[in-house]
């Protein structure tokens, strides 16, 4: 039993290549609800944030979802409007080379505007939404088109 009460959850295999040979193998995904579809690719918001957040140390939080067929990626900036107008071409290398996919906007906001429910979990689609609705008050937006 894993940490989520269900049995299952991970999976461990052992496969055998074509000499009889023995290779482990663990897969790890995530929640398929998450999951988005880019050029015909899946891809879980968690790694590509991951990424993001790494890539700056004024990078307080990130998440990502998609727009039509775009990419849009919203950064909390803990700093300068300056550090801001740095993010963009930081934030669309790092997703290019971790995960070789081109992000369509960079919306850098101030800290706070991510919406996390009570358990902690991002609430995508709510910050979406807010994002169509042009209520997320950015510092600053770049559209990648």
């Amino acid at each position: 039993m894993n940490l989520a009460g269900y049995l299952g959850f991970l999976r461990r295999t052992e496969l055998t290549d074509a000499n009889g040979e023995r290779h482990d193998a663990l897969y790890v995904v995530g929640a398929l609800d998450e999951a988005m579809e880019l050029r015909g690719m899946r891809y879980h918001p968690i790694d590509i944030e991951t990424s993001v957040i790494r890539a700056h140390k004024s990078v307080t939080e990130c998440a990502v979802f998609t727009w039509t067929n775009l990419l849009v990626v919203v950064v909390e900036l803990d700093g300068s409007e300056q550090e801001a107008l740095d993010l963009v071409p930081l934030v669309t290398n790092v997703v290019l080379e971790e995960h070789y996919l081109v992000v369509g906007v960079v919306v850098v906001v101030d800290i706070g505007v991510i919406p996390i429910n009570s358990r902690g979990e991002k609430q995508r689609m709510h910050l979406r939404d807010g994002f169509l609705a042009d209520q997320l008050d950015p510092i600053y937006v770049a559209y990648n088109m």
